[in-house]
């Protein structure tokens, strides 16, 4: 605050008998130093200011790398058409997903919700995917073999397994659900296991659909596995639907009532004749209309795969 800025400050505040008062008393210097600790609150309020902005800026970039490591596509895939959608409560997210080409005829997919929210969450999902690479013969998704194909992919349950034994709440507190999915682009088979997470939805090319409950704990604790491997179908038209609890948990209206799953798959069944990203945007249409937020409380995402190949037979 300039000279200028401070008497100008003063007369606002203090009136001429006011400071007629203050001079009749000797106390002048009272009202001196309360303007000085004011112009200092104002320099450490801009300094405050310009931090947060830097930190802002900062939290807004992170954002945008957390979304850009997030596929948008399945490149030379025919068969499978992939569509998400994505929205953080906060600047970054605990959910993550992906789907990766892993030989010549499977497709894997996942998608992970871990505890908690903000930057330690999304740092850990970083990490997360970087595990859970398809990159190389012999991962977490893949294993060598000595014959041909020289290669081995895991099943959805022993990939679980095997995430399972890095025992990640007591080495990082953290724990998480997660679905594993392999899908054969020739025949349509899809394979799933589903640890803590929400049953996927199946809407078939007439416009039903269905879920299946079935399904295991979180992962993180050193609880005993038993992860049942769910398998399916997919005829031509048929598609996947995929998504974090911030959906079935939005929670909204006089009673602050939770969306659901059923009201899920109605906005599903509803929406039939559209195309995936029309009625990903018709979900995300109506968990505003519920809630009455345009923002969410928790992380957000929803994954749709649309199986467009003919199958072979069996």
């Amino acid at each position: 605050m300039n000279a200028e800025e401070y008497r100008l400050a003063q007369d606002m505040l203090i009136s001429e008998y006011e400071q007629s008062l203050l001079q009749k008393y000797g106390l002048e210097h009272l009202i001196e130093k309360i303007f000085l600790r004011q112009s200092q609150l104002i320099e450490k309020n801009h300094h405050l200011e310009k931090r947060l902005t830097s930190v802002d800026e900062e939290l807004n970039n992170a954002r945008e790398a957390q979304m850009n490591l997030l596929p948008r596509d399945i490149p030379e895939i025919d068969a499978l058409e992939f569509r998400a959608r994505f929205f953080p409560s906060r600047y970054v997210s605990g959910d993550t997903y992906n789907i990766m080409r892993l030989d010549e005829t499977h497709v894997g997919l996942y998608q992970i919700d871990i505890s908690g929210h903000g930057v330690s969450s999304a740092l850990f999902s970083v990490s997360l995917s970087q595990m859970l690479n398809a990159n190389g013969s012999n991962t977490l998704l893949k294993s060598r073999m000595n014959k041909a194909p020289y290669y081995r992919i895991h099943e959805p349950d022993e990939v679980i397994a095997l995430l399972n034994e890095e025992n990640f709440f007591d080495r990082y507190g953290f724990y998480l659900t997660m679905v594993y999915m392999l899908i054969n682009v020739q025949t349509g088979e899809v394979r799933y296991a589903r640890a803590g997470h929400n049953a996927p939805v199946i809407q078939r090319c007439d416009g039903s659909v269905e879920s299946d409950s079935r399904g295991g704990l979180p992962i993180g604790w050193d609880f005993t596995r038993n992860d049942p491997v769910i398998k399916t179908r997919l005829s031509p038209g048929d598609r996947l639907f995929i998504y974090s609890d911030g959906v079935c948990e939005a929670a909204g209206g006089r009673t602050n009532e939770w969306f659901g799953q059923e009201r899920l798959m109605e906005v599903i069944r509803r929406e039939a004749q559209m195309t995936a990203d029309e009625t990903l945007d018709s979900i995300i249409r109506a968990l505003a209309d519920h809630t009455k937020r345009t923002t969410f409380d928790d992380d957000v995402s929803l994954l749709a795969v649309t199986f467009k190949g003919r199958p072979l037979k069996i």
